[in-house]
């Protein structure tokens, strides 16, 4: 007789497997297999499930009688496909989860437009009705989820809130604030729309960490108010991201956020603005007398100003990453040397660097592997509007790299000859395998990286 595997070891093994084909298999062996597999089955995203079809009549047979009747009663649902008898667990409790997106797609799947809310309600209460002190969710929904039952010990406990709405009733997140107050991680989009409510649901949060901003695809600015919770939130916030528009919130909160560890400001739709602008100047100017000496995450991307250099000078040799993207083709090399001169003095720790740099700029390049000694990754961006040969980049590279670099990454305007890349390649024999990234390579270059594919992974 073979020896039974005991519970704790198939869970291990199950947890392993990574389609949902294969755990679904597992539950058809019998009996005890199946107890223990269709845990992690329904743990898992709901995404991951290729066979929504028999995931929706499951989701149909759990409702209660009274939104069975009701889906009936309006045509949903035919009485003909609803089995009477219940399924073996309850698989809604299991999951502990309340997937928005899945939710949307199966009430578009399922009725017509006239019916969606009525379908979309009662399978919502059946998910808030089911899960217990849920840690993640995505809201997409206008239903008012705070009146539904359970919603208590289902949301009260939530560290992760997203929050996707264009127009949503006041009431919503006023309702949800007075249930969610501890959240640690709020993403929030078109919250230049001011959305009603927005502004009493963050202030309530008493553990903020975590707070990322993505504006709408308008001019419309935020509310001063925003600006002042984000302020009265220092204490704890950690993580600020602003994209992709940084102008249309005022950042006169900055110099108080002094436990800050992760900055990125993405300004890809304010990129044609003027550096002159009112709103640049007042960014410039806040940016500049701020200080967070705990920051370790930096990214900048299509900012008209050039002074990050001084955050980095002030984060007190904390800085693990670094990140700076440019548009401006005519920047001053004045800037990028000083934020190179501030990387090699100031960051000691740093692994992870993505700059802009010119060919010029050679020794600063080797000033800063010599220096920054625990680098894994880095990316070089450079305009050499000369169209400058930089082979000398790759030799400083093979000679100069800290034995923790394994990453390289080049955009499209650094001029590498043949001799120069099988150079690189070979003296980097017997080293850590890397990636070597470069936006474009010639036919040249393609025959080189063929004979070195097992040393290397080309990107």
């Amino acid at each position: 007789m073979v020896p039974c595997l005991t519970e704790d070891c198939l869970r291990i093994i199950f947890t392993q497997l990574t389609y949902e084909e294969n755990i679904y298999s597992c539950i058809l062996v019998n009996r005890f297999w199946c107890r223990v597999a269709i845990p992690i089955l329904w743990k898992s995203n709901f995404a991951a499930f290729t066979c929504y079809k028999k995931l929706y009549e499951t989701i149909i047979y759990l409702l209660p009688t009274s939104s069975k009747e009701l889906l009936i009663k309006n045509k949903i649902i035919s009485s003909s496909t609803v089995l009477s008898y219940q399924p073996l667990f309850n698989y809604i409790k299991i999951s502990s989860q309340v997937p928005s997106s899945f939710i949307e797609v199966m009430t578009k799947n399922l009725t017509n437009r006239k019916n969606y809310h009525l379908l979309e309600r009662v399978i919502y209460k059946l998910f808030i009705n089911n899960c217990v002190n849920i840690k993640d969710f995505y809201l997409i929904t206008t239903q008012p989820l705070y009146q539904f039952p359970g919603a208590l010990t289902c949301f009260s406990k939530l560290c992760t809130f997203t929050l996707k709405i264009r127009r949503a009733p006041s009431t919503l997140l006023l309702g949800m604030a007075q249930i969610c107050k501890n959240i640690e991680n709020l993403n929030i989009y078109y919250c230049n729309n001011n959305i009603p409510g927005l502004m009493k649901f963050i202030d309530v949060q008493t553990n903020l960490k975590s707070l990322s901003l993505i504006m709408d695809h308008t001019k419309k600015k935020c509310k001063q108010e925003l600006s002042e919770i984000i302020e009265r939130k220092a204490a704890t916030l950690k993580q600020l991201s602003i994209s992709p528009t940084i102008t249309l919130l005022s950042p006169k909160f900055l110099p108080s956020l002094v436990n800050l560890q992760y900055l990125d400001l993405c300004n890809d739709n304010g990129n044609k603005l003027d550096k002159g602008s009112e709103e640049m100047q007042e960014w410039e100017k806040y940016i500049s007398i701020a200080s967070f000496s705990n920051l370790q995450h930096l990214k900048t991307k299509y900012l008209p100003f050039y002074n990050e250099y001084i955050l980095v000078e002030r984060s007190n040799g904390n800085i693990l990453e670094i990140e700076k993207y440019l548009i401006n083709k005519n920047m001053n090399l004045n800037y990028s040397e000083k934020l190179i001169k501030s990387i090699i003095r100031y960051c000691p720790k740093i692994e992870k660097l993505a700059i802009f740099i010119e060919p010029e700029n050679l020794i600063g390049v080797k000033e800063i592997l010599l220096n920054c000694n625990q680098l894994k990754w880095i990316e070089l961006s450079t305009f050499n509007k000369k169209k400058l040969n930089c082979d000398r980049f790759l030799e400083i590279l093979v000679n100069y790299s800290p034995k923790t670099l394994f990453n390289f990454y080049f955009n499209n305007d650094f001029i590498f000859t043949g001799y120069a890349l099988r150079f690189f390649f070979e003296n980097w024999k017997g080293r850590i395998p890397l990636t070597f990234y470069k936006d474009k390579f010639t036919k040249e270059h393609l025959i080189i990286m063929e004979r070195y594919r097992r040393m290397v992974i080309f990107e």
